[in-house]
């Protein structure tokens, strides 16, 4: 819905450069031609009829300067055109301030003829070849607008200003009133020079993208279709019956009384019509908006059913998917459980240690923390299966994985890797693995002396440290552990021989 009026809006944004554009070759035409008129001595080309003041050199080289810039400025992304453009505005900024200063201070800055231009030299006037003040006005103002081009207010500022200016000295010309282009500031300011004013002006005025009067043109609503018309045809309207009755006057046909009054009357039905021509355009626009949207509702509630009717079929269909899915998470996560844990002891298994021991040597190692590995093995398996059964050495396992749970932190990793083998991997160990060991040795005895025992348990201990430089791979430290676990093994089978009948004591042996 909303890709027209954007597709609109820059359509209307690229006409507004293209008239821009256009002002500036204008222009630019504008200042050549009067600076060939000098040269050449061709009075056709400096004034538009003869007896009207004449555009002079300064005046014809500022606009061609102008227009430049003003082509440069319609190219934002030009490092070279924006630098021509600012500079520019320097040299009309400077023209026309030393101009007025001229004017004001009553002194030569001997800048009035410093173009070569000989047939100027010779003009029966006090200062040839200096612009008028309100001509020096004007420029100054548009060379600080070309200037600031792309700001947000000051452009619109200083290009309005000297809008205004000029367009009150060519309406003077208009309607020949010298008061407004031969008195004070517009004393002799050229037609020319003034409609080349009007021109740039404008262009400059089109292209401030950041401004509200520029939104307001390329909008798609109601305001920028009423300035649209209004602005297009309002000033040309009530120009060309002023002049229309104007020529009337002079050639005798009323008198300047009837002249005013009639003027009144037809800009008044000129402006009535206007008004009802952009007033129907809008009621139209209007009255398709309308049945735009009440198709749109219509087919809203159109949809709207559908979308309920779809909505049920799809939360039954939902609910049964969501129930399937449910039943396929759960058996997935029982098999993902499965294949990491043991499923006698609820301890990691084989895959689950070697997975998460690398993970906890690389934290350790970052964290420059220190590790134990602990190799255990249950003792006397084999034979309490063969003497009581397989399911006396499943509670035997299942007691030795209760003893290894609760003498470790959750921390770190208890696993079953064999029959009858356990490991431990515990990372940022404070304490001994002596006094680790005899944690679990202390366990061992308080489970064979409760009531819940129904075969003693006996376990070998055997553990490595590794300090996080060490950088020893997990299998060199298994292979370690597990040394140590068999010489501690053989000790206490040992000591059991040479003390038959003694209660059992675990002993690490590093």
């Amino acid at each position: 819905m909303r890709a027209e009026p954007e597709v609109s809006q820059i359509k209307r944004l690229r006409q507004l450069i293209v008239y821009a554009r256009l002002v500036a070759v204008i222009v630019t035409i504008i200042g050549v031609v009067v600076m060939a008129g000098w040269q050449f001595d061709v009075p056709a080309l400096r004034s538009v009829l003869p007896g009207w003041t004449a555009m002079v050199v300064n005046t014809a080289s500022m606009f061609t300067v102008l227009g430049v810039g003003l082509w440069c400025a319609t190219f934002r992304t030009s490092l070279a055109g924006s630098l021509i453009r600012r500079l520019g505005a320097f040299l009309v900024i400077l023209v026309g301030g030393l101009t007025l200063v001229e004017y004001v201070l009553s002194v030569d800055l001997a800048i009035d003829l410093l173009l070569p231009f000989e047939f100027q030299h010779g003009q029966p006037v006090t200062f040839p070849g200096r612009m008028a003040p309100a001509t020096a006005l004007c420029l100054l103002l548009s060379g600080f607008g070309l200037l600031l081009e792309g700001r947000s207010l000051l452009p619109q500022f200083f290009a309005s200003s000297a809008l205004f200016v000029s367009l009150m000295a060519l309406v003077g010309y208009l309607f020949s009133v010298s008061a407004l282009y031969s008195v004070g500031l517009y004393s002799s300011m050229a037609i020319h020079t003034a409609i080349a004013l009007i021109l740039f002006n404008t262009g400059l005025l089109v292209i401030q993208e950041r401004s509200d009067f520029v939104e307001l043109l390329v909008s798609d609503t109601a305001g920028g279709e009423v300035a649209r018309s209004l602005l297009a045809s309002i000033p040309v309207v009530i120009l060309s019956i002023g002049g229309s009755l104007l020529i009337g006057e002079k050639l005798g046909y009323y008198d300047n009384r009837f002249s005013l009054a009639l003027m009144a009357t037809l800009s008044i039905v000129t402006l009535v019509a206007v008004i009802l021509r952009t007033a129907r355009h809008l009621h139209q626009i209007d009255k398709s908006r309308g049945n735009a949207q009440a198709e749109l509702a219509a087919l809203n509630a159109s949809l709207e059913l559908r979308v309920v009717e779809r909505t049920s079929a799809l939360e039954a269909v939902n609910s049964k998917l969501m129930d399937e899915m449910s039943l396929r998470q759960k058996v997935e996560d029982d098999v993902r459980q499965l294949s990491l844990t043991d499923e006698l002891t609820g301890l990691h298994n084989r895959r689950s240690f070697f997975l998460l021991a690398d993970q906890l040597l690389r934290s350790a190692r970052r964290n420059d923390q220190s590790c134990a590995l602990f190799f255990i093995d249950l003792d006397g398996l084999k034979k309490l299966n063969d003497v009581h059964g397989h399911e006396a050495g499943d509670l035997a396992i299942i007691a030795a994985a209760q003893v290894l749970k609760a003498a470790f932190r959750v921390s770190d990793v208890v696993a079953r890797i064999g029959g009858d083998e356990f490991v431990v991997l515990a990372a940022d160990v404070r304490e001994s693995v002596d006094a680790l060991s005899a944690r679990v040795q202390t366990l061992v005895d308080e489970f064979n002396g409760s009531d819940r025992c129904r075969y003693p348990v006996g376990l070998s201990i055997g553990a490595v440290r590794c300090s996080p430089k060490e950088l020893k791979p997990l299998g060199e430290l298994l292979a370690g552990a597990d040394a140590a676990m068999y010489a501690n093994k053989q000790l206490r089978r040992k000591q059991a021989l040479h003390c038959d009948g003694c209660p059992i004591r675990v002993q690490a042996c590093f």
